[in-house]
Formats: C-alpha cells, sequence, structure tokens
C-alpha cells in the first residue's frame, strides 16, 4: 500500500520543495568548503607543532611527557603572540582611520555595519509584500518553507561616496575578525597535536612482546677475549 498516494501536491508546493532542495544543496556545498578549510588549517597546524617540537624530542632534550606538554605550549603560545602582531596593527589601523573619519563628520553614533549594509541587496522577506496567489512562504507538512525566489528591495545596492570610509572600516573588521579566527583555530590544531604527540612518542607498549622468549641481546661493540 502507497502510504503517499493520497498526497496532491499543488503548483506552489511543488516550487517549495524543489527550491528547498536546491537550498539544502547550496547549504551542504557551503559545509563542506568550510570543512576543507578548516580540515587543511588542522593539518598545516599540525605540521608546525611537529616542526617545533622535533629537534628537543629527537635529541632527548626532553624526555618526559609533561615536560614536551610545557615546552610545546611555550613555543605555541609565542606562535600565536606573533600571529596576532599583525591583525591587531591592521585594527587599530583601522580605528584610528574610524577616529579621524569621525572627527569631521560626527556620526560618532551610527554604526558602520549599519552604513555598509547599502551596499548588499535587501531581500523582502515579509509575505505581505508579495501577491496572496504567489506568497514567498508556504506551508508543506506543518513547516513554512520558501515557495518563489525572494525578490529584492527597490534601490540596493547602491553606493555613496560620503560612507566610503564606513565601507572600508567595516571590511577591515570583518578581515580582523575571519583572520584572527584563524589564528585562533590554529593554536588549537597546535594544542591538540602536542598533546597526542605527549602521550604516543613515550609511551611504552608491549605490543607484540613475548614474555616467553629468549632473550638474546648482542651488544654493539663485544667485549674483547679476556687473556
Amino acid at each position: 500500500m502507497n502510504v503517499f498516494a493520497g498526497i496532491q501536491f499543488s503548483e506552489t508546493d511543488k516550487k517549495a520543495l524543489i527550491i528547498l532542495l536546491i537550498l539544502l544543496v547550496i547549504v551542504i556545498l557551503i559545509i563542506g568548503l568550510i570543512g576543507v578549510a578548516v580540515r587543511a588549517t588542522m593539518h598545516y597546524q599540525a605540521k608546525r607543532a611537529d616542526a617545533m617540537m622535533h629537534d628537543v624530542a629527537v635529541t632527548r632534550v626532553i624526555d618526559n611527557p609533561k615536560s614536551f606538554r610545557r615546552f610545546g605550549l611555550k613555543k605555541s603560545n609565542r606562535a600565536l603572540f606573533r600571529d596576532s602582531l599583525l591583525p591587531f596593527v591592521v585594527l587599530a589601523a583601522t580605528i584610528l582611520l574610524w577616529v579621524i573619519w569621525n572627527l569631521f563628520v560626527e556620526r560618532w553614533g551610527e554604526s558602520v555595519f549599519s552604513i555598509s549594509d547599502e551596499l548588499f541587496i535587501h531581500i523582502k522577506w515579509d509575505n505581505s509584500q508579495y501577491p496572496a496567489d504567489d506568497p514567498l512562504f508556504v506551508r508543506v507538512f506543518g513547516i513554512y518553507i520558501f515557495a518563489r525566489w525572494p525578490e529584492a528591495v527597490e534601490g540596493y545596492p547602491t553606493f555613496k561616496v560620503e560612507n566610503l570610509v564606513a565601507y572600508i572600516v567595516a571590511f577591515m573588521y570583518v578581515v580582523v575578525i575571519v583572520w584572527y579566527a584563524i589564528i585562533c583555530q590554529a593554536y588549537l590544531a597546535r594544542f591538540f597535536r602536542i598533546e597526542r604527540l605527549s602521550r604516543s612518542i613515550y609511551e611504552k607498549s608491549l605490543e607484540g612482546f613475548k614474555a616467553q622468549q629468549e632473550i638474546n641481546i648482542v651488544p654493539d661493540k663485544p667485549l674483547p677475549p679476556s687473556e
């Protein structure tokens, strides 16, 4: 018995389901691209942590997990500080630019993000802005989903020369936020790698050891026969 035999879809419902499917594909692709970028950063920073700790581990300067973790975190903290210098310099320059701009235009109370919003397309999200026979949202299986592609508000995007500095400041804020988020993710990647290495390279394992096997130790330089 086909449980879906009695279900009838209108043209609006069909369009809504197609749009929903397209949006799901787009979301999955975006999540996949973000995942690839995060994985690439994790891999690169893990190799960076290996390079940081290689010499002290190979030369036995550090020979226990606790010292390995302490030294590794100290080097990683220094790397975090060095990596953070440039974005903070950019942030300071951006704030200075915003202050100088406001000294001339006196728009202290306005958000640069609100001003920069005019550079983007504005979407009509209210169903009342659409014809009753062609709404933006419809209810399918008790869930409101898109029934059509949304329309843009007329007059957007727009560019105003007097707001150019606000556009630049808002863009630089976003750049610094993303930049520092990547730096923090890199720090976490190194932290986890150092933690894992501190357990693996110093662990003692009995894998493959047989207690009953004969002990056969041959010295690298045999002692000379006694006279």
